[in-house]
């Protein structure tokens, strides 16, 4: 399984209304040798409000990890 582009959507902000576009995954496999970040990790998975500043987790994402 390979990590999914990222793709831009539009978004309601649930704090304060507003519409805006931003950038999601809906995988990352860290099993390929790519440097993901906790951070970057967390961005891919999420939205933030440009306006009000609210981050917002995406629903049904699949982070696969390294076997060890």
């Amino acid at each position: 399984m390979m990590t999914t582009p990222a793709y831009e959507v539009i978004v309601e902000c649930p704090q304060c209304g507003i519409e805006f576009r931003d950038w999601i995954r809906n995988s990352i496999n860290l099993s390929l040798g790519e440097a993901w970040t906790d951070d970057d990790i967390e961005e891919a998975f999420s939205v933030t409000c440009p306006e009000c500043g609210h981050r917002e987790s995406t629903d049904g994402l699949l982070v696969e990890m390294p076997i060890r």
